[in-house]
């Protein structure tokens, strides 16, 4: 194996012997470099009919930085097959390359002794779960190199570890200066051009709020008892390659929303689907499935299996505003230990950078990145559906004498005022 030199952040990711180890730095760090140097000498140790797997969040960072990365280091090593995404080592192991645009990419591959996940920060929760699932029967490391994109699921992993709370796991952190083949000037020009924040994920490697979230606050609380004319509803959003999601909403007598539970699942059948739809219908006592409208023919079927299903209003612009509004006021939360992967979305769900934009000629606005957007797409199907019956109700219970702040609607409901937003009717 050629001989490479590494600095002492490098050193200490390569040493690690963590079940996570976690390279979270700024650009152009050295944090490729070091993950296909991690993946080439955990094959050079194995054995023949063992398996190891590079993965990226989507193929155009997989098939412009990691694979050539690798190849430029290790083609010597075996042979790299294009069509089937496979390197063959000259000992008998397999490194298989996959994209993660498509969560299911990695299943079927089994005997895996080693995974290196090259900027880990883009891909969702969901995909992670995946990627430990495939580590799982040999235990195998997981190498993470990522610079910070946003305060995810891998951002919660820093801080339980920051807390000393998961000795799996071991977390490297440099900026890109301390690489020392990196200009120092190009550093200091970078800090005097980049908004602050933006520069300390880019280039000094720390978490911080995404740039160009869709929705900048979310509300989030404990799980709770709801009270009695409590009404619930189902965002479906269809899926086979991405996952199909369900959000249940819950709207209490006093006019608050509750996101109370999730479902994500990839690869589901329609017959799947309508099983899952009712199974929460006979939990929840669910009023109406409110659908992705792209697929008439699955809102028949969850029609005729005896779930109330609709086509949501999919004005994209008009949902987001109605969503922000709802969190804005106070009255949407999300039930924070049963939505992780709900929470990781919103985290993470962005507008395009300006140079991306692709301006629709009526609405004149950028539609977000369409990615890891499936929760968010359910919520916003049931908002659109609530939001005129809601404001329907609001006009009769004002004439009640509800007051229409928030604060003051539960004071004077808790002093025996009524409304009718807990009525089936």
């Amino acid at each position: 194996m050629p001989t490479f030199r590494l600095h002492k952040f490098q050193e200490k990711a390569f040493t690690s012997k963590k079940r996570v180890i976690a390279i979270a730095a700024g650009i152009q760090s050295g944090k490729t470099t070091c993950g296909a140097l991690w993946t080439m000498t955990k094959a050079a140790a194995g054995k023949k009919g063992e398996n190891i797997i590079i993965c990226a969040p989507t193929y155009k960072i997989l098939t412009q930085a990691t694979l050539p990365k690798f190849l430029q280091m290790f083609q010597h090593f075996g042979t790299y097959h294009k069509v089937d995404s496979i390197f063959k080592c000259k000992n008998g192991v397999t490194i298989y390359i996959r994209s993660l645009t498509d969560p299911n990419a990695l299943e079927g591959i089994t005997d895996v002794i080693a995974i290196w996940l090259d900027e880990g920060g883009l891909i969702s929760r969901y995909g992670w779960e995946n990627v430990e699932g495939r580590s799982a029967f040999r235990q195998a490391p997981i190498f993470v190199s990522t610079t910070p994109y946003a305060l995810n699921w891998l951002y919660l992993m820093w801080e339980e570890w920051n807390k000393g709370d998961r000795d799996d796991v071991d977390f490297i952190q440099f900026t890109s200066k301390q690489n020392p083949y990196f200009p120092d000037q190009e550093y200091e020009r970078q800090r005097r051009l980049l908004d602050p924040r933006r520069f300390q994920m880019k280039y000094q490697g720390q978490f911080g709020k995404m740039e160009g979230l869709v929705y900048e606050t979310i509300n989030t609380c404990a799980a709770r008892l709801l009270p009695e004319g409590t009404r619930f509803f189902c965002g479906v959003d269809f899926g086979y390659t991405n996952p199909t999601a369900l959000s249940i909403r819950a709207i209490t007598p006093d006019g608050n929303h509750y996101r109370i539970a999730e479902y994500y699942k990839t690869g589901l059948t329609i017959e799947e689907i309508v099983a899952v739809c009712q199974s929460r219908k006979q939990i929840y006592n669910i009023e109406y499935f409110i659908c992705d409208p792209a697929s008439p023919a699955y809102i028949e079927s969850l029609s005729r299996s005896g779930c109330a299903a609709i086509p949501a209003d999919n004005r994209v612009r008009i949902g987001i505003d109605r969503q922000v509004q709802l969190f804005r006021e106070g009255r949407f939360f999300l039930f924070e230990d049963e939505n992780p992967l709900g929470i990781d979305e919103y985290n993470t769900y962005h507008y395009p950078e300006p140079k991306e934009y692709r301006i629709d000629e009526d609405v004149k606005e950028p539609e977000p990145v369409k990615a890891n957007d499936h929760g968010c797409d359910a919520d916003r199907y049931v908002t659109m559906h609530l939001w005129d019956q809601e404001k329907h109700l609001y006009v009769q219970n004002a004439k009640q004498g509800m007051p229409s702040d928030n604060h003051a609607r539960l004071k004077w409901l808790k002093a025996g005022g009524t409304s009718r937003f807990g009525s089936n009717k």
